[in-house]
């Protein structure tokens, strides 16, 4: 899965730089000042999850069966990441592509039941200690408010869409078999920069992300789910290489 997302990645970025040379052209003759990104940052949040096990085994790490049949479960952790981007102006937004690298940090599972009103209630919870990594690939739009336009400042919205992998894992089948799996995920937020230096700025990035998980098809009739809500922000520095 990682070998995937860095060749994937890998011609993004190539179909992009490809693409940044021709539009600079463009914009050079039309005398626009358009702004072309490079960008590193580093990020902290916490995540929710909501999960769902239908006749699936949920494991521990020595392979004993922790719960099994159709269990409904939440969980809440830490999380930090670390995020790259490339981003070039297309009219007046800017389109662009990243790779993430997220480490979740889990202690413990809540098994949620229902009352005889139906309602959600926490059973019991799992001992469960987890360090693992998600490695997203993604789609990037930004759209600059022009407000700032010409301002040592910036404001901006930003939407994130892709696919992750993860690894690092040790409790067996806590995303199924090691098979291909639906992984989704959006983000969307704001980023705030100001420049420090001539072409230089530094930002921060607040954002709100999804997460999807559906475990492969051929695994059926066990079906795990993973619904993931992450809150996050993240600090780093973006340069405007076209200045260069």
């Amino acid at each position: 899965m990682k070998r995937i997302i860095y060749s994937i990645l890998t011609i993004i970025i190539f179909s992009l730089s490809v693409g940044e040379s021709s539009a600079q052209n463009y914009y050079d003759k039309s005398k626009q000042d358009k702004k072309y990104y490079v960008a590193l940052s580093y990020g902290i949040g916490s995540a929710r999850w909501f999960s769902q096990f239908y006749d699936a085994p949920l494991y521990n790490v020595d392979g004993s069966i922790l719960k099994y049949g159709d269990l409904k479960m939440q969980a809440s952790n830490p999380l930090y990441f670390y995020d790259f981007s490339v981003a070039a102006p297309i009219g007046k937004v800017r389109l662009g592509a990243g790779v993430r690298f997220e480490k979740f940090s889990m202690d413990k599972l809540s098994v949620i039941s229902s009352d005889s009103s139906g309602k959600s209630i926490p059973n019991s919870y799992l001992l469960f200690t987890e360090n693992f990594w998600f490695n997203e690939i993604y789609a990037m739009l930004q759209v600059p408010f022009s407000f700032c336009k010409d301002k040592p400042y910036s404001l901006e919205y930003i939407m994130n869409a892709g696919f992750y992998g993860y690894d690092g894992i040790r409790h067996l089948n806590f995303f199924g078999d090691d098979q291909i799996a639906r992984t989704y995920h959006v983000s969307a937020g704001f980023l705030a920069d100001y420049e420090v230096i001539d072409h230089i700025r530094v930002f921060v990035r607040p954002e709100l992300e999804y997460k999807y998980f559906h475990n492969n098809e051929n695994e059926s009739p066990s079906v795990i789910i993973h619904n993931i809500i992450s809150y996050m922000v993240s600090f780093g520095i973006r340069c405007d290489v076209s200045k260069f």
